[in-house]
């Protein structure tokens, strides 16, 4: 299933998508044309093949520049969840801690490229590669939601520029990286309609992180081909498609199975059931650490995120449609864990998405663009000043994100004066019938 056009009128919604049209030079055979590859792509990633080159080209200048500015992390200081990655990584055999040990993808792989002796370097680079291909994903999901190529690249190096985001290539021994990169090629196959190779990506998000259950919400979502997009008034029956349903399941089968048998494989450190751990998750880190502090926790989950996108994100919400189910296993995981910052970046695809393609259409379009601007340079005045990256802290850049919220709100609401042409009376003689009349 594919789409019209890059240049053509869309919306995220699954019933603009049209079947593809066969002309009369599609098929190959004796006196025909070979299809053009360039109209396939165009068809398939809404972008030509030079404009996804040249979102490549960015995305490879961000993520170099900011790992050439950045003080990377020594591995051997990295505390927390990095120790037992890296130790995966230097022993998937071995027996690790719960539910870490069940993120195995990225561990596996750095060792599998990099052994015993170099898995350090192998798990920092996949981190490195798995967050430029996230904003390559991010860059066609913009196109396929209607934006233009150069909203796509603004959306691409603005997310890659978050002081979140960048704390990932500071840090690169968490599995967010690839856990990202899936999880936004999983929503992009989803809404470009390649069915066949999004039971894959779903496994693979699966083996990278585990709430890749979640998804079952957006995909159901997203497929559903009756009722509004939210249904409040409606009846039960406005909820429900089975047909969407069975498809939902058809999806995520592979991906419940190949997590419900790595788990019957493996031996774990203090193994839990994944009701327990949410229920330790919800005691331990949600009743002892966000209760008491409330008013931190939505500011570092809200500003110390997406920051400024938040707000430029549910101005354009109408381009984001169905995907904004995304939401639902995002937000999903504020309830079994207090990491609110790196778990609201896991928005990026509909947040940003939405918030660029809104801001291209916005009459005020300079000054958002230059709040943007400032907004994906923050992060320097972390370093400069000594503070960040970092993790559970409202680093300056969280009152620097603050204060664009507030003013990107009045920009965008603020009630805009254009001077207003009188229509003229269809009567009324034009200025050359009266020259014709003379």
């Amino acid at each position: 299933m594919t789409t019209s056009a890059p240049d053509a009128h869309r919306t995220a919604d699954p019933q603009a998508v049209d079947p593809p049209t066969a002309g009369p030079d599609d098929r190959s055979g004796p006196g025909r044309s070979r299809p053009d590859w360039r109209a396939v792509m165009r068809s398939a990633a809404h972008c030509t093949p030079g404009e996804l080159a040249v979102a490549a080209g960015v995305g490879l200048a961000v993520m170099a520049a900011w790992i050439v500015y950045l003080p990377l992390v020594d591995y051997r200081f990295a505390g927390g969840d990095t120790t037992t990655y890296l130790a995966m990584a230097r022993d998937p055999k071995g027996v690790h801690w719960v539910p870490l040990a069940y993120r195995g993808l990225e561990p596996w792989l750095a060792h599998a490229i990099g052994g015993p002796d170099h898995y350090v370097g192998a798990f920092m680079w996949l981190t490195w590669a798995s967050l430029f291909l996230a904003g390559v994903a991010l860059y066609l999901i913009v196109r396929r939601l209607g934006g233009p190529h150069p909203a796509g690249l603004v959306g691409m190096a603005g997310a890659m520029s978050l002081p979140m985001w960048t704390h990932l290539i500071f840090d690169p021994y968490l599995v967010d990286g690839p856990a990202l990169a899936l999880l936004a090629w999983s929503m992009l196959a989803l809404i470009n309609g390649w069915y066949a190779v999004l039971p894959l990506l779903l496994v693979l998000t699966g083996v990278a992180r585990e709430t890749v259950l979640g998804l079952v919400v957006p995909i159901y979502m997203w497929l559903r081909q009756k009722g509004p997009l939210l249904p409040l008034r409606g009846r039960l029956s406005a909820w429900v498609d089975l047909s969407a349903a069975w498809r939902t399941v058809m999806f995520m089968a592979p991906a419940v199975v190949t997590i419900w048998a790595m788990r019957q494989a493996t031996t774990y450190l203090e193994d839990s059931s994944t009701l327990g751990l949410m229920k330790y998750g919800l005691l331990q880190y949600v009743g002892t650490e966000v209760v008491p502090r409330p008013w931190f926790f939505l500011t570092y989950g809200i500003a110390g995120s997406l920051g400024l996108w938040w707000v430029l994100g549910l101005y354009g919400r109408r381009h984001g449609g169905r995907l904004w189910w995304m939401l639902v296993p995002v937000f999903a995981q504020w309830l079994f864990g207090s990491d609110y910052g790196r778990y609201a970046l896991y928005a990026f695809p509909v947040v940003v998405a939405a918030g660029v393609i809104a801001v291209w259409e916005h009459p005020r379009r300079p000054l958002l663009l230059a709040l943007v601007a400032v907004q994906s340079l923050v992060t320097i005045v972390d370093v400069e000043m000594g503070a960040g990256p970092r993790l559970y802290t409202l680093l300056p850049s969280t009152w620097i994100a603050l204060g664009l919220l507030a003013v990107a709100a009045v920009i965008l609401w603020w009630p805009s004066r254009r001077a207003r042409v009188p229509r003229q009376r269809d009567d009324a003689p034009r200025p050359r019938d009266e020259a014709l009349a003379g």
